[in-house]
C-alpha cells in the first residue's frame, strides 16, 4: 500500500512513520540478528542490504503497509509494525510487530503501536478484521494483543517451524465491530 513519504501516526509515547532505506541502520540489522529479539521471528539473520530490500519491497507493494516505530521523546527508531497482506476485497489484513530495541521492552511501546495501527486500519482503511499469529511461548506478545482487544480465533497445531522445532500458532483477531449474536 503505497503511502506518502511523510505519512505518520502519532501516539503518546511513540509515533509510526513510513520507513525509508535510510532507516536500514546497523542497529536495525543487529535486532534481526539478536537471538533474544528474533526468538519468535521467522527472520533469523539479516544484512543492511537485505533490510533495505525488504523496506523497498514493502513500500512498493499494494498489499503491505510497513511503518517504523519511533520513541516520541527522542525520535529513536525502536521497531517496526506492518499490515501484510492487506486484502481490501475481504476487508482483512494480517498484523506483525517487532520492538527490536530491547531498552524499550516493557514500556508500552508495543501496545501503543498496535493500537495506533489497528485503529488506523479499522477506521481509516475501512478494514473489518485484523488477524495475527503468535506462538504460545511468546507470552508478552499475547498479553499485548489481548490488551489491544484481540481474541483467540483458533490454534493451529505444529504450524510454525523455528530452527527445526514445531510450535503451535495461536491465531488471534480483532474486528471493527463485535460479531452478531448467533440465533438460539
Amino acid at each position: 500500500m503505497r503511502m506518502k513519504a511523510d505519512f505518520s501516526l502519532e501516539g503518546t509515547r511513540v509515533f509510526l512513520r513510513v520507513l525509508t532505506e535510510a532507516d536500514a541502520s546497523q542497529e536495525y540489522v543487529q535486532w534481526l540478528n539478536d537471538p533474544v529479539v528474533n526468538r519468535y521471528l521467522e527472520t533469523r539473520s539479516a544484512t543492511t542490504e537485505k533490510v533495505k530490500e525488504f523496506i523497498r519491497e514493502k513500500n512498493e507493494s499494494e498489499d503491505a503497509l510497513l511503518l517504523g516505530i519511533f520513541w516520541k521523546e527522542s525520535g529513536v527508531h525502536i521497531g517496526t509494525i506492518k499490515l501484510e497482506p492487506i486484502a481490501r476485497d475481504k476487508g482483512e489484513a494480517t498484523l506483525g510487530i517487532l520492538i527490536g530495541n530491547r531498552e524499550y521492552w516493557g514500556k508500552g511501546a508495543a501496545t501503543e503501536a498496535t493500537n495506533l495501527m489497528t485503529g488506523y486500519a479499522l477506521s481509516e482503511l475501512g478494514l473489518r478484521e485484523i488477524t495475527l499469529g503468535v506462538i504460545p511461548e511468546n507470552e508478552a506478545a499475547i498479553r499485548v494483543y489481548k490488551k489491544c482487544g484481540f481474541t483467540i480465533d483458533h490454534i493451529e497445531k505444529n504450524a510454525v517451524n523455528h530452527d527445526g522445532l514445531l510450535y503451535d500458532r495461536i491465531v488471534m483477531h480483532k474486528t471493527s465491530c463485535p460479531p452478531a449474536p448467533s440465533a438460539a
